[in-house]
């Protein structure tokens, strides 16, 4: 395969070692440059470096738009012309959604995705739609539905164009899932997340999904954890999972390589995810335009398709490096 996308993934995640915040780990830089990418975007830390300023004197020093948000929120102002301006406006989401939501980490996630749909949502009914969708989570699965799957909620309603369907459609599809040998929990609840934005019945893509992982696994490059809504995506873009999971072996092979990518620095369950998603992003770039077209007609839009998957991942790499630190 090209692999002009992994080096722009190392070339980014130079950058982003040089941007500030005591708080950014390995794991968040790793997962923003595999974001930036996504959207097309090269890293400019000087821009970052600014955006952390923008957001540092905008703050209180116990604002949760500092600590584990800081990297993220900066990388999302950074691409906007009047940081300033995006990062005020930003904070508003953020205001409007605490009128629904007790203040936590997680909120700032949520509001970012509002944010990066702004041009194609009402903001005010995108936040009272996420309440919505995060009660009907909650009322169907009390013990699972946390403060971290606020971003999920978000995604969904700036997604959906009937939500009322789409969370049957996921409720089915969690059903489906565990009946398939996916594990009752947080993760398959966030995998259902990412289904219904692709057609076809629920019995089919949670078979093409079930193909996916085991052929993953078979190649030694398995989704696993907080990773696996990105099995959503690639089951929606490829008939071949076998050819896709050796793709992803020869990337993940390349990256671990590089510094600051390797097993001791990363984790073989983030770079599986990054490997993965870079090939799922190489794979919608190299259709032919009425595939393409076809793809796009099903998800709406197959990058947000792919950012969301990713987006829910890194959330749940974010939870699980704040609790372990």
């Amino acid at each position: 395969m090209n692999y002009e996308k992994v080096q722009l993934l190392v070339n980014n995640s130079r950058e982003l070692d040089k941007a500030g915040g005591i708080f950014t780990g390995n794991s968040f830089r790793k997962c923003n440059a595999l974001l930036l990418i996504l959207k097309g975007r090269s890293v400019d830390s000087k821009k970052i470096n600014q955006a952390i300023e923008v957001i540092k004197y905008n703050t209180s020093i116990l604002s949760n738009f500092r600590g584990y948000n800081l990297l993220t929120t900066a990388t999302t102002i950074s691409l906007e012309e009047n940081m300033k301006g995006s990062f005020i406006e930003l904070m508003s989401i953020y205001d409007k959604l605490k009128g629904f939501f007790f203040t936590n980490q997680y909120l700032i996630l949520a509001a970012i995705v509002i944010f990066n749909a702004r041009d194609r949502v009402d903001i005010d009914d995108a936040v009272k739609n996420t309440r919505k969708v995060y009660d009907y989570m909650k009322k169907k699965h009390r013990f699972l539905t946390g403060q971290e799957d606020i971003s999920a909620a978000a995604m969904i309603a700036t997604t959906s164009i009937n939500i009322e369907l789409t969370l049957n459609e996921i409720e089915e599809c969690y059903e489906a899932l565990i009946k398939k040998g996916f594990g009752i929990g947080n993760n398959t609840q966030s995998l259902s997340h990412i289904l219904p934005l692709f057609s076809g019945s629920v019995e089919e893509k949670v078979q093409r999904v079930f193909n996916v992982n085991m052929a993953l696994k078979n190649n030694g490059v398995p989704l696993r954890y907080y990773s696996l809504p990105i099995l959503g995506v690639v089951a929606g873009i490829t008939d071949d999972p076998n050819a896709f999971a050796k793709e992803v072996k020869e990337v993940n092979d390349k990256i671990k390589s590089e510094k600051g990518f390797g097993t001791f620095t990363l984790g073989s369950t983030i770079r599986n995810m990054i490997a993965t998603g870079l090939v799922a992003s190489y794979y919608v770039d190299r259709l032919n335009e009425e595939d393409k077209q076809t793809l796009i007609d099903t998800t709406n839009n197959i990058a947000i398709a792919i950012e969301i998957a990713t987006v829910a991942a890194t959330t749940g790499a974010v939870a699980a490096a704040s609790s372990s630190n």
